[in-house]
């Protein structure tokens, strides 16, 4: 292995980590909020004065600076504002939950500001994000989601894991429709933004484990992992539905406009190209048979 790929390979664990912990602060903020509505009992960690470094992703955090690894990150200029706003995020929190415990009605006020330090910590967090992917030379410039570069790198990945696990994971190739005449009738620059847009719209319609590749001009990869091919072909069918539905507001023009999807499983069995080419394929015939459609790979296809 040389250097870069030494470097490269580093950098991946690092996001495989910041993957894992930022997935257990979803659970975590989930269980607070449900706590909070249901007026459950509080864990003891919740209640501590450093509940900050007791949560999960306060633990990674940790144990990234005690570990003597926080240097590798010092280039993120986040970083010292992840810290200060995790902490705030879990002062305020177990405040309310003190505000609870003692028969006290929540304020209002400070539920807000617990709101809003949570959507702020999560902006670092995506900053953090694209700081490491910036690193491998993976992002694109456009949409700031993965570029073509990665995909092979993470899909390997996921393989890796597909046969460690045995838990299923789907690809999904997305063509937005009649994109050439879109570019045609509103210029190049509005396009950009569209796209733009789209790749936000993934984003927020995908769960916070799924990943976004831009491949091409319009096209996009979506990696899903534990999810098998029927699942997929649901959550896609949705994600095409709402896209179909979304009226997009640029430059004070509201645009539409939909996209056509193929659904493969990533097995092990297969190369990575050779998936690539499956999903590529069952995006065509969705293309094919008038766009707005989602395609869901069939093994008898092979034979033709």
């Amino acid at each position: 292995m040389n250097p870069l790929q030494q470097d490269n390979t580093a950098t991946l664990a690092r996001l495989h980590d910041l993957d894992g912990a930022i997935a257990s602060h979803a659970t975590w903020l989930a269980r607070f909020n449900r706590q909070l509505i249901c007026r459950e009992t509080a864990s003891a960690d919740d209640l501590a004065e450093d509940a900050h470094s007791r949560c999960r992703f306060g633990a990674w955090f940790y144990s990234q600076i005690h570990n003597n690894t926080k240097a590798d990150l010092a280039e993120a200029p986040s970083l010292a504002a992840i810290e200060s706003a995790h902490r705030a995020m879990h002062d305020i929190a177990r405040h309310l939950l003190v505000c609870q415990a003692a028969g006290e009605s929540v304020p209002g006020d400070d539920y807000d500001a617990f709101t809003a330090i949570a959507g702020q910590f999560r902006q670092l967090l995506r900053r953090l994000e694209l700081d490491l992917m910036a690193r491998l030379g993976a992002v694109d410039n456009l949409t700031g989601v993965w570029n073509r570069q990665a995909v092979n790198l993470r899909l390997a990945e996921e393989v890796e894991r597909v046969q460690r696990t045995h838990q299923p994971c789907a690809v999904c190739y997305a063509d937005l429709d009649e994109f050439g005449r879109f570019n045609e009738q509103h210029g190049q620059r509005l396009g950009d933004a569209m796209l733009k847009a789209v790749a936000s719209f993934f984003s927020d319609h995908l769960r916070r484990y799924d990943t976004i590749f831009r491949i091409g001009g319009e096209e996009f990869l979506l990696c899903l992992p534990s999810t098998d091919i029927i699942q997929a072909g649901v959550l896609i069918d949705r994600l095409r539905v709402s896209l179909a539905a979304h009226t997009f507001t640029i430059e004070g023009q509201p645009l539409r406009l939909t996209a056509s999807f193929g659904v493969v499983a990533l097995e092990p069995v297969f190369f990575i190209d050779e998936t690539l080419e499956r999903v590529e394929r069952a995006q065509l015939i969705a293309k094919a048979e008038g766009g707005n459609q989602v395609c869901v790979w069939r093994d008898e296809w092979e034979k033709d």
